[in-house]
């Protein structure tokens, strides 16, 4: 570095090395400085007025670029020290500052003291930035005297260029900075003053000569500015102490919190820096009660109303925070409505302490009295307000009231005058969109002639107003600006303005406002309507489309615009400005958002078509630039009957969210020109775009296999094929096979290779007995671009490779077959076809004569009960009959006796009863007598003309009987069955034939000549002594399909009744003897005679039987279908137990047992008794007697019943 003293010149001289001095040049930074040249390789700098500074010089060489680097430092000798000063800490610690002078040199301060002309050793100057410092403390060396008046300081400094020496008197106590004071606290404190005490610290107490001066401030929280103390008087403090008291009075407010700070210094200091550190102290004064009440004035309410009741807001003035004097401070108000109990009120304190709410106020005048409150107590005063009625407020209300706001905090309000009033009270608050103040209330009263006021208020805060108009005791309450116009750039809140719009269309919308509030004439200028294309449901514009529309309306009076040119689908967000006198203003709200409606979508872009194959394909586009809708599906089509729908719905969220949408095409027909275009499709409006391109692209698929081909037609004379070409190619078919396979084996077949649609051959070479012949089609692939031709870049296609030609064969054609073998094994078939043909001809014919012969064979059957049985029929006086050996089996007729209690009887012969009796029915083809009750039982439903298993169903019906037969019933009493077979001679084996069937043959029948009937044999009477039994729970049953019976009762009634056996309905053959007829309830011990009418049992709803007679002598059937008592109930479905015999009897043992039952059971004999055979097949047995058939009338029987009970059991 060179360095040169301040005033000299400086030269530098620069020598080129091979070079010449015109290649050198000097530079500082960036610029040339001029040199002059010395000789062909020097080149002199010389300067003579450089300031003082550090200079960086270069000598260049142009040609090289090499330089050299040349640090010029030019300075001076130190300069003298201006701001010499010290300072004594609290007496600990001296320490002394000075800031050095401007210099680029280094500079070295030494600084040392004496005393009384002692000097001490110097201190070496400490340095932070730019300040130099030494100290002393009281354990440094040289030590700090503590006692000291005046310090006499020598500050020498030194630099390259040269030293210069200066001295410095400091007044020691005068330069002296205490510490704060110590132990600062509150001693007592009432509401408006307090006692405090703190001390001084040791030091200055101790060492210090001179007087201690106080600084005494305090600060008000949340009324003073942070940076502001109110400064309190202390002189009259004593000078030096060691502990201070000191009463501070006559502070403002009760119940506030208070900072106190107190400051000390030397008496001799002069300057503030020597004041110390603050000490300071928090408390709060004592509480009292508010000293005033709130302030309020009239037409301070709003009041709204709704079924004869008012909800009224009463507004006052808060007090300050200062103010409120306690703890827990609030407002009472009082509303009294004439004589009615006051209602005591207070403020929400989370709301607002500005307001309280009457609700269900009445309608008449209110007066409300308010008061300050706190813990303490209540202000002395109180405010009070008077409410007028409610039709005194509505005379006196304001209208129009409009608000224009400035952005300076000017604000300028109208309204419409009220005439004869007293004045106006004009209130304001914060801004509050529920037009409630929940801040501090204002209010000023303005002059009944005023219609505008222009008011300055804080500008970093909205306001909303409110006026009254005040008339003696009334007032109209205050009415809110309604009408709100802010300036200058501020929005302009619940203005009364609504935008709608009318239905779109695809590119236009009609947008209507309206506005309730009522300005003066020329306040508003036009209306601005702006609008822009927004992002989904925001408010935000999209960026995508240009900046943002605006309309402009110049008339004011006009309240509508219709804006065109929009685009389809697309959501527009229009804004309402007002064009006002005071400037352009916007309103919060005076929106309204719209969507057009959807129109057709613009073309697909930039369709491509990608990995052609020969069954396939990839077609891909981008979307329309303008879908105008919602695009449900694009279409592919090529022309000619190809058409593919690619559904949007099916797509994948990727491919949805995609820029470019893909699809792979397939079912294409190989090596086949295609046409495709793509169009998009709206749903909604079902209407497409145009093709994308309009020319559609060319482009033919890959060579491939060709199709089947159909099968080969096989000439003969000459042999030869033929067939068709492929309907789908594939290629240019450069080749057909023939596969000849020989007998069905396939490791025989040959392919034939051929270029025609024929090939001649000799068939059946070789061949034992069929051979069969397939064609296929052969295309084979020598293109370098695999058959793909395209006409356009749009088409991408593979590229080209030199290789072998691809072999593509196509599918063998279904086979076609030539048989081979000899003629005369094909006329043996033929043969015996013929023979096999006739024997199923001849089998058919005999199998419909069968069923001819079958058809004709059938008879007419008699109704169950009154027909006779074919192989007996011999043994009956009926003439006219012919025995058949047909049918040997019972039918389901004849079946034993059932319980006279609810049965059901199930046989497997019911069916095939049903089978061969036409007369067959639903009901139930046989008479049911009870023996105990001797009444009638009712009918149940047949099952057997449905193939099913018969039940059914008896009930027993008890029956009233004579006196005398009940008196002959106490003295009688059945015998057991074995004493009435010997007794009886018509129960002996003798009195009965069995036929091969294994039904009993009757005796032989005794007919009345005159009349025709069977008659009946008289009955023996049976000894009466015999055990005596309980009454049995079945009655006799016999089925109604046998031959009408001949017998002859003379057995002689039993005397004491007996237990019958359990049967399960059937009697065998073995047992149809006497035994099962002697089961008889209690038989009188009358002797033998003839049975009558009176004997048989009473049916309740029939009519009685005639008394006996002389005609008495048949039994006459009556069909209780006829009778309304006698309808059919329903089947019972819960069968009973099954019988637990199963045998069956004969026509004459059924026959027998069952009347004999019937005809002892009355305890008579009667001569004669037959059935008659005219009676329908669907009958029960109705039983009198009467010898004269003119007499079996059944209508006139029932007219002439006495007895007949119309009543249903």
């Amino acid at each position: 570095m060179i360095k040169l003293l301040y005033g000299q010149p400086l030269e530098i001289f620069c020598v080129a090395e091979n070079y010449t001095a015109e290649n050198l040049e000097f530079h500082l930074g960036r610029r040339v400085i001029e040199s002059e040249k010395v000789n062909a390789t020097t080149r002199r700098l010389y300067i003579t007025d450089l300031e003082k500074n550090v200079y960086t010089f270069y000598c260049r060489n142009n040609v090289t670029n090499k330089q050299c680097t040349s640090r010029v430092l030019v300075d001076d000798s130190p300069s003298n020290v201006t701001d010499f000063g010290c300072i004594s800490n609290n007496l600990d610690e001296l320490n002394c500052t000075w800031t050095s002078p401007e210099i680029y040199s280094i500079t070295t301060y030494r600084l040392s003291f004496n005393i009384y002309g002692n000097s001490f050793e110097p201190c070496e100057a400490k340095r932070v930035g730019k300040l130099r410092y030494c100290s002393w403390s009281t354990t440094s060396q040289p030590r700090y005297k503590q006692m000291e008046t005046h310090y006499y300081f020598n500050l020498s400094s030194c630099n390259y260029f040269g030293c210069i020496e200066q001295n410095f008197t400091i007044d020691h106590f005068s330069v002296v900075k205490p510490d704060a004071p110590e132990q600062l606290k509150v001693l007592k404190f009432e509401t408006h003053n307090v006692l405090l005490q703190w001390k001084i610290p040791n030091n200055m107490y101790d060492f210090l000569p001179c007087a201690v001066v106080h600084r005494i401030e305090y600060q008000i929280a949340k009324i003073d500015n942070t940076a502001y103390f109110r400064s309190v008087d202390a002189t009259m403090l004593p000078p030096k102490n060691k502990t201070y008291t000191f009463l501070l009075s006559n502070l403002p407010y009760a119940h506030m919190s208070y900072e106190v700070r107190i400051y000390i210094k030397s008496e001799l200091a002069t300057e503030d820096k020597f004041w110390s550190d603050f000490t300071y102290v928090l408390f709060t004064t004592a509480s009292e009660r508010p000293q005033r009440p709130p302030d309020t004035i009239a037409g301070a309410f709003v009041q709204s109303i709704y079924e004869n009741k008012r909800v009224i807001y009463v507004y006052w003035k808060q007090l300050e925070e200062y103010e409120e004097a306690g703890a827990n401070f609030t407002y009472k108000v009082v509303a009294t409505t004439g004589s009615k109990n006051p209602q005591t009120l207070s403020p929400d304190k989370n709301k607002s302490l500005s307001y309280v709410e009457l609700n269900g106020a009445t309608l008449d005048a209110i007066d409300v009295t308010i008061w300050s409150t706190n813990a303490i107590g209540s202000s002395v005063n109180s405010s009070h307000l008077y409410i007028p009625s409610k039709y005194d407020t509505e005379v006196l209300s304001v209208s129009s009231f409009t608000k224009l706001a400035y952005e300076n905090g000017t604000y300028k309000l109208s309204w419409v005058g009220v005439k004869e009033i007293d004045n106006y009270t004009l209130f304001w608050c914060q801004h509050n969109t529920s037009q409630i103040c929940t801040g501090r209330m204002n209010f000023t009263v303005l002059d009944p002639k005023q219609s505008n006021h222009v008011i300055d208020l804080p500008r970093d805060s909205r306001y909303q107003f409110a006026i009254s108009a005040n008339s003696g005791s009334k007032t109209s309450g205050m009415t809110w600006a309604s009408c709100d116009i802010s300036k200058d750039g501020i929005p302009m809140y619940g203005f009364p303005v609504k935008v709608n719009h009318d239905a779109p269309g695809k590119s236009f919308v009609k947008i209507t406002w309206t506005m309730s509030c009522t300005l003066q004439e020329g306040i508003i200028k036009g209306y601005l309507i702006t609008y822009c294309p927004v992002l989904n449901t925001s408010n935000v514009c999209d960026t995508t489309y240009e900046n943002k529309s605006t309309y402009y309306v110049s008339n004011p009076k006009q309240m509508e615009i219709n804006i065109t040119d929009l685009k389809p689908y697309t959501t527009y967000l229009f804004t309402l400005a007002l064009n006002t006198t005071y400037g352009l203003k916007t309103i919060e709200n005076a929106s309204t958002g719209v969507t057009t409606i959807e129109d057709t979508p613009t073309s697909p872009r930039n369709v491509r078509i990608s990995d052609v194959q020969s069954d396939s394909l990839i077609i891909s586009w981008d979307p329309p630039l303008h879908k105008n809708g919602i695009i449900a599906k694009y279409v592919i089509e090529d022309g000619k009957g190809l058409k593919v729908d690619k559904m949007v719905d099916k797509m994948t969220e990727k491919d949805k969210n995609s820029t470019r949408i893909y699809m792979k095409l397939t079912g294409l027909q190989a090596y086949h020109n295609y046409t495709l275009t793509v169009s998009a499709c709206n749903a909604a409006i079902r209407s497409c775009s145009k093709h994308s391109p309009d020319y559609g692209i060319f482009v033919r698929t890959r060579i491939g296999s060709p199709s089947m081909l159909k099968p080969p037609t096989i000439k003969n004379k000459p042999d030869s094929l033929m067939w068709e070409p492929p309907i789908s190619p594939g290629g240019s078919v450069d080749l057909y096979q023939i596969r000849r396979v020989k007998d069905e084996n396939t490791n025989r077949d040959e392919i034939i290779n051929t270029t025609s649609l024929s090939y001649s051959l000799t068939h059946c070479e070789g061949v034992d007995e069929s051979e069969t012949y397939q064609v296929r089609a052969v295309n084979f692939d020598e293109d370098p671009y695999y058959g793909i031709l395209a006409d356009r870049p749009e088409v991408a296609l593979p590229l080209k490779q030199n290789r072998k030609f691809l072999e593509y064969p196509g599918p063998w054609s279904p086979p076609a077959s030539v048989a081979c073998r000899s003629k005369e094994g094909l006329t043996m078939l033929v043969i015996l076809i013929t023979i096999f043909a006739l024997i199923g001809i001849m089998y058919g014919s005999i199998k419909l004569y069968k069923k001819y012969r079958k058809m004709e064979d059938i008879k007419p059957v008699l109704p169950s009960g009154l027909g006779i049985p074919e192989k007996d029929i011999s043994k009956y006086a009926f003439g006219g009959w012919n025995p058949t050996n047909k049918d040997d089996k019972p039918s389901s007729d004849e079946m034993l006796l059932l319980p006279n209690s609810r049965t059901t009887v199930s046989t497997p012969e019911t069916k095939q009863n049903s089978e061969n009796n036409c007369g067959s029915s639903d009901h139930t083809d046989s008479t049911a007598l009870s023996d105990t009750s001797r009444g009638a039982i009712e009918r149940q439903a047949s099952t057997s003309d449905d193939g099913s298993d018969s039940s059914l169903h008896l009930e027993v019906e008890a029956v009233r009987t004579d006196d005398n037969i009940a008196t002959q019933d106490e003295d009688s009493s059945n015998s057991e069955t074995d004493n009435s077979r010997e007794n009886s001679p018509y129960f002996s084996d003798k009195s009965f034939k069995k036929n091969p069937s294994g039904y009993v043959q009757p005796v032989a029948p005794v007919v009345n000549p005159v009349s025709g009937y069977v008659q009946s044999a008289p009955t023996p009477h049976t000894s009466p002594h015999a055990k005596p039994a309980s009454q049995p729970t079945s009655s006799s049953y016999v089925m109604a399909a046998l031959a009408p019976p001949i017998f002859t009762t003379g057995v002689a009634p039993p005397s004491v009744p007996s237990q019958p056996p359990a049967s399960s309905g059937y009697v065998m053959a073995e047992d149809a003897q006497a035994k099962s007829m002697m089961n008889f309830p209690k038989l009188g011990p009358s002797p033998t005679k003839v049975f009558g009418s009176e004997s048989l049992p009473i049916m309740p709803t029939l009519p009685q039987p005639v008394k006996s007679g002389a005609d008495s002598s048949y039994i006459q059937l009556q069909s209780l279908d006829a009778l309304p008592s006698h309808k059919q109930p329903a089947r019972n479905t819960v069968p009973l137990k099954p019988p637990t015999s199963n045998g069956y009897v004969s026509p004459g043992d059924a026959v027998i047992n069952k009347h004999l039952n019937n005809m002892l059971s009355g305890g008579q004999l009667e001569e004669s008794a037959i059935l008659d055979p005219t009676m329908s097949p669907d009958a029960y047995c109705r039983f009198s007697w009467s010898t004269d058939p003119a007499n079996d009338n059944l209508h006139s029987l029932l007219a002439d019943s006495h007895t007949l009970n119309l009543s249903k059991n």
